[in-house]
């Protein structure tokens, strides 16, 4: 069995989770009584945006490593650094846009920055 998936969806974890517990620590305190402050709106839609690239370039890098098999003819390694690089902001993003950290929250980023990790190791790996 090949452990650098699994480590990749780890790493992921801890980066997602890591950041949130920060972003967390560092937002100011509520007073009580008070509402905590609600996102902008736009905030949804670049964290939509980001994740779609992120998924449209994995989905190619995937696609291309996997015929490169047979054809010899490799994507440029720029796109994998590209692909790290979304990634990573796609992962920080959550903790970015002042996502509580609360065990609902955290479940849900744990599961999301594995499959970003899994997926992006997979991607790696198909290269030639």
């Amino acid at each position: 069995m090949n452990p650098a998936p699994l480590l990749s969806a780890a790493a992921c974890v801890t980066l997602a989770v890591g950041a949130l517990a920060v972003a967390h620590r560092v937002r100011p305190v509520v007073p009580e009584g008070e509402l905590p402050p609600e996102p902008h709106p736009v905030l949804s839609s670049i964290g939509a945006g980001l994740l779609s690239g992120f998924i449209l370039l994995t989905g190619f890098l995937v696609a291309t490593g996997w015929a490169a098999r047979s054809t010899g003819i490799a994507p440029p390694r720029g796109l994998y650094l590209a692909d790290i690089a979304a990634g990573t902001a796609v992962l920080l993003y959550p903790a970015l846009a002042g996502l509580p950290f609360t065990p609902r929250y955290t479940t849900a980023v744990v599961f999301f920055a594995a499959l970003v990790g899994y997926t992006m190791s997979l991607a790696v790996q198909l290269r030639p």
